[in-house]
């Protein structure tokens, strides 16, 4: 067990240097083929989209097979964004059900007998 930790510790630091090495290298070779103003905004760029790539590899190895897009998807429906995509899939509108005559409607109080007892369903 103890031997199992350890490689997982090894592999984790083994990829944390290759990464900080391609950083630095990037850097690097930007900083000294373009000039000052132009290489730090066009190093920002490659940074943000390197790290992109980055999340997008440890997610597909963590199972998420759409990496960075299924992770983007689940945090947008977690606060209430809504989509649609050609499978038909995509978060659906808030129901309510009124208490009084069981209407089905998608505001807080009924539109057929104006009751603000409802349901959400």
């Amino acid at each position: 067990m103890r031997d199992n930790i350890d490689d997982r510790s090894k592999q984790i630091q083994t990829n944390y240097w290759v990464w900080f090495i391609a950083y630095m290298g990037i850097g690097l070779a930007i900083s000294f083929v373009v000039p000052f103003p132009l290489s730090f905004g066009i190093a920002l760029l490659v940074f943000l989209l390197l790290n992109a790539a980055r999340v997008h590899i440890a997610l597909k190895r963590q199972g998420m097979p759409g990496g960075l897009k299924d992770l983007y998807k689940s945090m947008n429906s977690s606060l209430g964004g809504s989509w649609n995509n050609s499978s038909g899939m995509g978060h659906s509108p808030i129901k309510f059900y009124c208490m009084n005559c069981g209407y089905e409607h998608k505001e807080n109080a009924c539109l057929k007998c104006g009751s603000k007892a409802v349901k959400v369903g």
